[in-house]
């Protein structure tokens, strides 16, 4: 089961690297713009490989001290946490590694760069909108929780009913601690990515579109792991409602859980889908125009 939450984005990734391969940007005169496409391809494959590598071990690694359904919620849970960490994490060091200006003569932009600026600004909004979706979801959950922290219960003078499993402690503890390591390691990342030297060329638009690319890297893979957490926890706290709501015949409550369920599908959704977007290519050679 834990496994199942990593297969969409490990779908995603693994398009992206045969669109990748198949459809590449024009080549490029330049050897500095050349070399930097190699360094960001090899980087993004090591970030796949790497994220994948990660969220095995965290599926099957604690499989083996898992001992009830607690344990096995919190191992699905970790899965596409340890993928977003690790595959941040590498693009990171590869951005650290980024290839240096070379030649006796170079030339350097004065221009500030914030943490988001090179990202694009759709991408932007879709990381504070998962961002908040995750807040949301893991505050309501420890709100609405039974005293076990693992499930949801519903009484009245007459019947009480509970199911489980629901987004309490038991499970949003460790998704909140993933996540924010995730969203450290994700900030550590896009500071390196804007400050980092910039690609020797007398082409502007190759570097912007450089630098883009690899914001949009960091982001896409953040925001998607956050986006397949989220989608997780509001599916099974949707299923747990509607449940309770079925055996207690509280018709509106059911409703309200089918409404959790379903944005929970359309959040894993949005992350396996976020993952296929390819990141901005380099615009093809052009006469630099005079000054």
């Amino acid at each position: 089961m834990s496994l199942l939450l990593l297969l969409p984005v490990l779908a995603g990734m693994a398009a992206l690297v045969v669109t990748g391969v198949v459809r590449r940007s024009p080549p490029s005169r330049e050897h500095a713009v050349t070399a930097a496409r190699s360094h960001a391809r090899l980087g993004s494959l090591a970030a796949v490989v790497l994220g994948a590598a990660a969220a095995l071990w965290a599926g099957t690694g604690r499989l083996e001290d898992a001992t009830g359904a607690g344990d096995l919620g919190v191992t699905a849970l970790l899965v596409p946490i340890a993928f977003g960490v690790v595959h941040t994490a590498v693009l990171g060091v590869a951005e650290l590694t980024w290839p240096r200006p070379e030649g006796a003569v170079r030339r350097a932009r004065l221009a500030h760069r914030g943490l988001l600026d090179a990202a694009p600004r759709w991408l932007v909004r879709t990381a504070t909108v998962a961002a908040a979706a995750a807040v949301l979801t893991l505050a309501g959950g420890a709100l609405l929780a039974a005293p076990d922290g693992r499930s949801v219960t519903v009484e009245d003078a007459a019947s009480s009913a509970t199911a489980s499993p629901f987004a309490g402690p038991v499970y949003g503890r460790p998704a909140a601690l993933g996540l924010l390591v995730l969203a450290a390691v994700t900030a550590g990342a896009l500071w390196v990515v804007a400050d980092r030297a910039a690609v020797a060329t007398d082409d502007d638009r190759a570097e912007a579109a450089l630098r883009a690319a690899s914001a949009h890297r960091v982001l896409r893979g953040a925001t998607a792991a956050t986006l397949t957490v989220t989608g997780g926890l509001l599916g099974v706290s949707g299923h747990a409602v509607w449940s309770v709501a079925a055996s207690s015949g509280r018709d509106v409550l059911g409703l309200l859980g089918i409404g959790i369920a379903g944005c929970g599908l359309v959040a894993l959704v949005a992350g396996c889908v976020l993952v296929c977007v390819r990141a901005p290519d380099v615009p093809a050679d052009e006469p630099v125009a005079p000054a």
